[in-house]
């Protein structure tokens, strides 16, 4: 049977990078034997997406499911007129959606039907440095005012961690031809998109196409501590309530302003030596399972540790009086920007207490 590669997550572990490079070279691909195909709904068009993204939102019921049907049918109308040996998808959350969703049974079975063998790719990190590449994404669309140790008490025990659950699913699905590549691998020192192809057996057919560049790219870099802190404060201030523009669209404006200003050479890192701990002793089980089943090994002996960091938050210490100016010169020059004024009432802390409490049951509700 022919390869059905389907990368699928996780999140925050240089998807975009892996999948700007395959967008790019999508005309090439087919030359190389590898289908890429682009899935973007009629109601999308005019913004394809790099991945494949809108078929896992129908597929999880966050798309109309009118969207679902026609994505699925254009993937089979790709299978069966594509004269590739290998069809790739990748969006790095359908490992992250809810088992009555059935994912990985709706997609193997699809395959099959077309003559297509399924395999799952997983690219995975320590869990507490996903617990701090979770807190930059929520702060990035303003949805997050906590700061970092009081958003990892809350999320640490999350279902997002637990890399053994997560991928049972697809073991099962793909009837046990599930990849795992770490971030840093303590194997190997080659950039982590050669370590895709060569773990996919595509390094062949791929890596001439690569340019130069591509080896070390890397595409939504995480922002650094200034950034962090002005959009957290937005975010405290109820900005997202007031917009009439994406939050995104608004964060993206103050990590550009800070890079202008010549802030933030480092990301944000927020998690401390306790932290680390506390996560590394809570999942070490289910991550030497997920790495025996995988590796045929322990995860300590694969996955590399992050080198030793500072953390850089701004929002748990005294902030000296020359980076509180630019910190509140960056906020008004956002709100100045998209035309916004942000909210001093005394109940802007309750409303987010509230709003946080509805979006972690939806994250545990989604998942499990």
């Amino acid at each position: 049977m022919r390869r059905a590669i389907v990368h699928i997550g996780l999140p925050r572990t240089g998807s975009t990078t892996f999948q700007h490079i395959l967008y790019h070279l999508r005309p090439n691909l087919k030359g190389a034997g590898i289908l890429y195909p682009d899935l973007t709904p009629r109601s999308a068009r005019l913004t394809p997406h790099i991945n494949h993204q809108h078929l896992g939102e129908t597929l999880d019921g966050r798309r109309p499911p009118h969207e679902r049907e026609e994505l699925l049918h254009e993937l089979s109308i790709a299978l069966d007129t594509s004269e590739c040996e290998i069809v790739l998808l990748s969006y790095e959350s359908l490992i992250q959606q809810n088992r009555r969703c059935r994912t990985p049974e709706i997609l193997s079975a699809l395959f099959a039907r077309h003559g297509f063998a399924m395999e799952a790719l997983v690219v995975v990190k320590p869990q507490s440095e996903y617990l701090n590449s979770i807190y930059t994404h929520r702060i990035q669309f303003m949805r997050e005012s906590r700061d970092f140790a009081h958003f990892a008490r809350a999320y640490e025990r999350s279902g997002r961690f637990a890399y053994d659950r997560l991928i049972r699913p697809w073991i099962a699905s793909c009837e046990g031809h599930v990849r795992a590549v770490p971030v840093r691998d303590q194997r190997s020192t080659a950039p982590l998109v050669l370590r895709l192809l060569s773990e996919l057996k595509l390094e062949n057919r791929v890596a001439p196409l690569l340019q130069p560049d591509d080896h070390n790219r890397v595409e939504n870099r995480s922002p650094g501590p200034v950034a962090i802190e002005v959009s957290r404060r937005l975010r405290a201030a109820l900005m997202h309530l007031r917009l009439r523009v994406s939050q995104r669209e608004m964060t993206q404006f103050v990590e550009q302003t800070v890079i202008e200003r010549g802030l933030d050479p480092v990301s944000f890192r927020g998690v401390n030596a306790d932290i680390r701990a506390r996560m590394d002793a809570r999942y070490l089980a289910a991550n030497d399972w997920f790495a025996r089943v995988v590796w045929r090994c322990l995860w300590a002996e694969v996955v590399a540790p992050e080198a030793p960091r500072e953390v850089n938050e701004l929002a748990i210490r005294a902030i000296d009086p020359a980076t509180e100016l630019v910190i509140e010169d960056i906020l008004q020059q956002a709100c100045r920007r998209f035309k916004v004024t942000p909210s001093r009432s005394t109940m802007n802390r309750p409303i987010n207490v509230l709003v946080d409490g509805i979006e972690l049951l939806r994250q545990w509700l989604r998942i499990h």
